[in-house]
């Protein structure tokens, strides 16, 4: 299936491409506060020094000005509680004050005037801003859109390592591992939170890739190659991201499950797993991220307490939670948009809340025959994907247990901030889905697997339509290709936008065209 794999990935990349183009300039979560920090690294080197300090340039809070994105005392700008919002545009491929911005003087690229910057670890902008250096002397634009294809370029790594994923747990089948990939490659609100200028494409990578080594420990044993792997993984995810960390809490479970169905070599294991911890003590006075490993207490118990939270239970946050994450948390897991003011239509929830139970049920016939046939070992890996995905929401709603009680209120978890399992769920339902096709359409489950990604890759292409139309005037082409036209580098602006989009579609039906065959020439 070599010439449908290139497919997949290249109708994923133009899709990808779509949503980079589509999606106006500061429409990512923060974005302008990611490029900030991008920027500021860039052009004044080091790392923005917090609160005390500037750190956002004239240029970027100019942008922010003309785009309508600056926001007030409150964190909230025009578009905010506002989804039927959109800029004004011209009746040119340039915007109303593109010319203006793209023609500042190069000064007001360090002119600092105030302070926006995310003080995030600093890996996914340190990268960013090497890509950056590469078109120092190119258009506001262009800077902001190559930085924005680094991050599409990382998050089709993470598509990559879902098939290498797919192709280890489900080993007999020449489908599954398509359909996990096409679910994680198309599914919209992942590739949106993927292709601007934020880190979390990054934390994403990462986290998939620690789940793909794990499997293969669980599958071919530990090593001190896979060993050496997992802790450059896990310096790399901390100084992306601080909640990267919640790995030190599944890693324990790789090597219990090692030292029970490993027993040759427990030596290695165990020696395997002391040179793991010294090394990550040692590098604990090294990596910022990894100094919490030397305190003996979680950092926000320490501060002092004084509101009237302080008594709240932990069983009384989790109830809470659970009711918040089904109110909230699991529509924006599947699509907010629009600085978190625009959802999908209710059609949209209500499909996906019919199909993720079936999912579940499935899920449960399959943990049923588990435990009936004792055939554990054979199925590790599905067992580690919901122990993984099980002690993340756990340790989410453990760190917000803590900020609750300290500042009054919940962090405010978003559903993108369950991505970096993402992969561990989608194969989970697939599992499900999987088990309920082959109880009830037998032969033909095939085909239902086969809907399943033309379901996903639908889905994606209503969200970015449905999302495009709040932003752009479809009624009109000429109208809709010059206001998609402005704000965007010259590379990008009037005719070509056709051969994109045109592209994207085309790979999008070669894909599915090449993939339908390989499919009716697998035996039933």
């Amino acid at each position: 299936m070599s010439r449908t794999i290139k497919l997949l990935f290249a109708s994923a990349l133009l899709n990808a491409i779509c949503w980079i183009i589509l999606i106006p300039v500061w429409q990512y979560p923060d974005e302008q506060a990611h490029f900030a920090q991008v920027q500021y690294i860039a052009e004044i080197g080091g790392i923005p020094l917090g609160s005390s300090s500037l750190d956002t340039t004239y240029e970027v809070a100019f942008s922010e000005k003309i785009l309508n994105t600056e926001r007030d005392d409150l964190g909230n700008n025009k578009f905010t509680y506002h989804p039927e919002y959109h800029i004004q545009y011209s009746n040119s491929e340039y915007g109303l004050n593109e010319r203006e911005l793209i023609n500042l003087p190069h000064e007001k690229r360090q002119n600092l005037v105030k302070n926006e910057a995310t003080l995030n670890p600093p890996l996914y902008y340190f990268l960013g801003s090497t890509i950056y250096n590469f078109f120092s002397e190119s258009s506001f634009f262009t800077r902001v859109y190559i930085v924005r294809l680094m991050s599409a370029a990382i998050f089709l790594s993470t598509v990559f390592i879902t098939y290498k994923l797919g192709q280890l747990i489900f080993k007999n089948s020449k489908i599954l591992p398509i359909i996990l990939t096409t679910l994680i490659a198309f599914k919209p609100m992942l590739v949106f939170s993927s292709t601007g200028v934020l880190p979390d494409t990054l934390t994403n990578f990462f986290f998939s890739l620690l789940i793909y080594i794990c499997i293969k420990i669980i599958l071919e044993n530990l090593s001190f190659f896979k060993t050496i792997s997992l802790l450059i993984v896990i310096i790399l995810g901390a100084n992306t991201r601080q909640h990267f960390l919640i790995t030190l809490f599944i890693l324990p479970f790789v090597m219990l499950e090692q030292l029970i169905f490993n027993k040759k070599s427990r030596k290695i294991i165990l020696g395997s797993a002391f040179i793991f911890a010294f090394f990550l003590y040692v590098l604990s006075f090294f990596v910022g991220p990894l100094s919490f490993i030397r305190q003996l207490d979680y950092p926000e118990s320490s501060q002092k307490i004084n509101n009237p939270l302080v008594n709240l239970t932990y069983f009384e946050h989790l109830n809470w939670t659970i009711k918040h994450s089904i109110a909230e948390v699991w529509p924006w897991y599947w699509g907010i948009y629009k600085w978190l003011s625009l959802s999908l239509p209710p059609v949209v929830y209500q499909i996906i809340n019919r199909l993720v139970p079936i999912a579940l049920i499935g899920l449960l016939l399959k943990i049923i025959e588990i435990v009936k046939t004792r055939q554990y070992k054979k199925n590790l890996p599905v067992i580690f994907l919901i122990l993984t995905s099980t002690i993340y929401f756990f340790a989410l709603t453990t760190f917000d247990f803590f900020f609750r009680k300290n500042d009054g209120f919940s962090f405010g978890i978003q559903g993108r901030y369950f991505f970096p399992t993402i992969l561990a769920h989608m194969a989970i339902l697939l599992v499900g889905f999987n088990k309920i096709f082959e109880v009830f359409f037998k032969k033909y489950a095939k085909y239902a697997l086969l809907a399943l990604a033309i379901a996903m890759m639908s889905f994606n292409l209503f969200s970015l339509a449905f999302v495009s139309s709040t932003y752009y005037d479809f009624s009109n082409l000429n109208t809709l290709i010059a206001q998609i036209s402005q704000y965007k580098p010259i590379i990008i602006k009037g005719n070509i936008l056709y051969l994109i989009f045109g592209l994207a579609l085309m790979s999008q039906v070669l894909f599915l065209y090449s993939f339908t065959r390989d499919i009716l020439k697998l035996k039933s």
